[in-house]
Parts: C-alpha cells; sequence; structure tokens
C-alpha cells in the first residue's frame, strides 16, 4: 500500500532523468573545456639579431637566421602544425615590453654576435655561444610552462641541426682533430639562458590567485545579493513604483557596504590567514571590492528580473568559468572560447588582478576596469527599469487583516 503511493508519485520518474542532466551540465563545465587541451598559436616573440659570419672558404653563415627558418617556417613546410605563433621584433626591449602587454608567453633573443661564437667552434678556443629565452609567467603560468617546454624542444632540435653543419665543415679538412673544450662545445653548441619576466613567484596557488580571489568574490556577491534581495521583497509594503524605486536603491546603496566587508574578509583569510602572497594589499582590495560590488549589480539585475529563479543561473556561471579561466585561452576549444571565455565577466576580473599580482605596471588593467564598468552601469539600469514590471499586491486576510 505504501509503496503504491509512492511509485504513483511523479517524482521518483523524475529523479533519473533529472541525475543525468545535472551530471551532463556539471560534466561540460568541469571537462567540456579541459578534456583535451592542446596548445595552439600561442604567441611567442624573436629578436634575431645575428649579423652572421664569413668562413674562411668566404661562405656566409648566419646561424640566427637558420634558427628563425627553423622556429617560424620548418613546422609550415612539412605540414605539421605549429603549437606557436611567431612575430619577429627588431630589438630585446621591444620583446620585454610586448611582454609586458601581455602580447606574448616568450621571447628568443639571438645576439649579433651568435654567428661569429657559433664558428669559433671550430677553432681550439671555442666561445660560449648564447641565446636568450624570456618566459612570460605572469600572463599565464600553465601557458609559459608549455612555450617553454616546446622552445626547449626546438632548440634542442636546432642544436642537432648545428653540430652536424659545423662537423660537416671539419669534415673537408682531413686530420683535424678536436680539443677537449671543442668536444664539450660540440656536445650543445648553444646555450640557453632562460629569464623569468613577470614572474608569479612563491605562494601565488600557482600564479592562480587571481582566479581563487575572483571566484571568491563572485561567491561573495552572490550571498549579498540573495539576502539583499530577499530583504528587498519583504520591505515592499504596496505596489507603488516610486516606492520601489526607492528600496531598490536601498538594495544597491547596501551592496556597496556588503562588498567592501567581503573584500576584506577575502584579503583577510586568504592572504593573513591562508598565507597567499598579495603585492599590495590597498590596491588589492579596491580592485576587489571594485569587482565584486560590479558582481552584486550584475546579479541584482537578474534577480530583479526573474525573482531568486536567476540563482542558479551564478552557480552555472562559476562552475563553467573555473575551467576556462585556468587555462590560456589558445587552449581552449573553438566553443569554450567564443561562447564563454569571450563574455564571462570572472574574465575581466582575473585580468585586473593578474596585472596587480604579477605585472605591477598599470598596462593591461585599464580595459579590464573599462568593460566592469560597462557591466555595472548596465545593470544599475535594468536593475532600475525592473520597477516597471508589473507588481502583485500582497493578498489580505479579511479574518486576520494580514498580508498573506
Amino acid at each position: 500500500m505504501y509503496m503504491n503511493r509512492f511509485f504513483k508519485q511523479k517524482h521518483p520518474y523524475l529523479a533519473i532523468p533529472a541525475v543525468f542532466l545535472v551530471v551532463l551540465f556539471l560534466g561540460l563545465a568541469q571537462l567540456g573545456s579541459t578534456v583535451n587541451p592542446a596548445p595552439k598559436n600561442l604567441p611567442v616573440l624573436l629578436v634575431q639579431s645575428d649579423s652572421g659570419v664569413k668562413l674562411p672558404t668566404n661562405q656566409e653563415m648566419n646561424f640566427g637566421k637558420t634558427i628563425e627558418d627553423k622556429l617560424s617556417m620548418a613546422p609550415a613546410s612539412v605540414g605539421v602544425i605549429s603549437p606557436l605563433h611567431w612575430s619577429i621584433l627588431g630589438t630585446e626591449q621591444e620583446a620585454i615590453d610586448a611582454m609586458n602587454h601581455e602580447q606574448a608567453y616568450a621571447a628568443i633573443v639571438v645576439p649579433a654576435d651568435f654567428s661569429t661564437k657559433i664558428t669559433s667552434l671550430l677553432t681550439p678556443q671555442p666561445l660560449p655561444s648564447l641565446i636568450t629565452v624570456y618566459v612570460n609567467q605572469g600572463m599565464n603560468y600553465n601557458g609559459a610552462a608549455m612555450t617553454n617546454q616546446v622552445i626547449s624542444q626546438m632548440v634542442a632540435g636546432i642544436n642537432v641541426q648545428i653540430r652536424e653543419q659545423l662537423l660537416a665543415q671539419l669534415g673537408q679538412h682531413s686530420g683535424t682533430t678536436l680539443t677537449i673544450d671543442q668536444a664539450k662545445a660540440f656536445a650543445s653548441p648553444i646555450s640557453v639562458t632562460t629569464k623569468m619576466i613577470n614572474a608569479v613567484g612563491t605562494n601565488s596557488s600557482n600564479g592562480n590567485a587571481p582566479i581563487v580571489l575572483t571566484q571568491l568574490a563572485w561567491f561573495g556577491a552572490m550571498v549579498g545579493t540573495m539576502l539583499l534581495f530577499i530583504a528587498s521583497m519583504k520591505a515592499v509594503q504596496s505596489g507603488s513604483r516610486l516606492h520601489r524605486l526607492g528600496i531598490r536603491v536601498a538594495q544597491i546603496s547596501g551592496g556597496v557596504v556588503v562588498n567592501a566587508a567581503a573584500a576584506g574578509s577575502i584579503l583577510l583569510i586568504a592572504g593573513q590567514w591562508l598565507g597567499l602572497s598579495i603585492p599590495n594589499y590597498g590596491e588589492t582590495y579596491l580592485f576587489l571590492f571594485f569587482a565584486g560590488f560590479i558582481f552584486f549589480l550584475l546579479q541584482t539585475a537578474i534577480v530583479s528580473w526573474l525573482g531568486l529563479a536567476g540563482v542558479p543561473l551564478f552557480v552555472l556561471v562559476f562552475f563553467f568559468g573555473a575551467p576556462v579561466l585556468s587555462l590560456p585561452p589558445q587552449l581552449l576549444p573553438a566553443f569554450s572560447h567564443d561562447w564563454l571565455y569571450s563574455w564571462i565577466p570572472l574574465r575581466f576580473s582575473v585580468e585586473g588582478l593578474r596585472d596587480l599580482f604579477y605585472f605591477g605596471k598599470g598596462l593591461n588593467i585599464g580595459d579590464a576596469i573599462w568593460t566592469l564598468s560597462i557591466i555595472g552601469f548596465a545593470s544599475i539600469v535594468l536593475s532600475l527599469l525592473s520597477v516597471l514590471k508589473k507588481h502583485k499586491e500582497p493578498a489580505i486576510s479579511v479574518e486576520q487583516g494580514t498580508a498573506i
């Protein structure tokens, strides 16, 4: 009897499709963007200043040009898609400036005397032939690490090619013997000096500190949004639009206080209690407060029109945004890049915090602030316009004289 009554309800039959849909959405959110990330078109810079050298045979050699061709032209010639996208710049300082503007994950600098020192390996007194690789960690820790790994593999291949060229030159002179210094130099003709630029440092959650703080700001804004919206619903005593407009203004004003407290709480817990490295508490607090308040305004605009039914949207944005923000945009599938990364509001907070944490020059924060400001302004307008919705008057109980 009790079992029949139980199975006559629709909910047991809805449980399986409901679980499937939940797993589907969360699976897409967590794995859709990260299940098979493949590096492609990672921006990298090359500064090729090698002036070349003339061999005793009057043959002109420019090993820097060899490197340029190997890095930027060889993959396309054999039909292989390179994971790197190369741009040629004129000077080392131009490359550093570009990386400071988050335009590249790394740069290779080939000096003017590179060929001269390479050919010195043919003499009893070989000179070290150095190239410098700059790795722009702050742009994206994972992207910079992948780029550096690919560059290391390419340089290893170039080392083999140059060694073969030099050995071919020696082979033209019978009876040539190598000194111990030459033998050591031939093992690796190119020496690489790696320099980290805009380094993420220690206690930075592997460079993910801006993402972590942004997620905390989003959830802090969500809690404030729900509580203040519930308070606004209880505070509405009439259907007067002017009355509801005043409540909405009070709701937004309350958001200022709540998000100011949320930003301070985030820094206290993450920075002081958990040991996250925060370079400048004042600047970080102001930006976190600003970003959190924009999140609050956006969420308030949504619940003002949809009610608490809009809250699941906030959770979905978090679940879909977390994996997207942790990867370099060049590794994202086309769908994730075009339909998530390109518009998700958390992205702009991450970009601003990344500039504060790892660059500290204010070169990349302006666009983030401008975009968040537009989102905030539009959200305020939509929140205030929500008072134009048809308002349902509370029913009054005749017997009790109270609103139902």
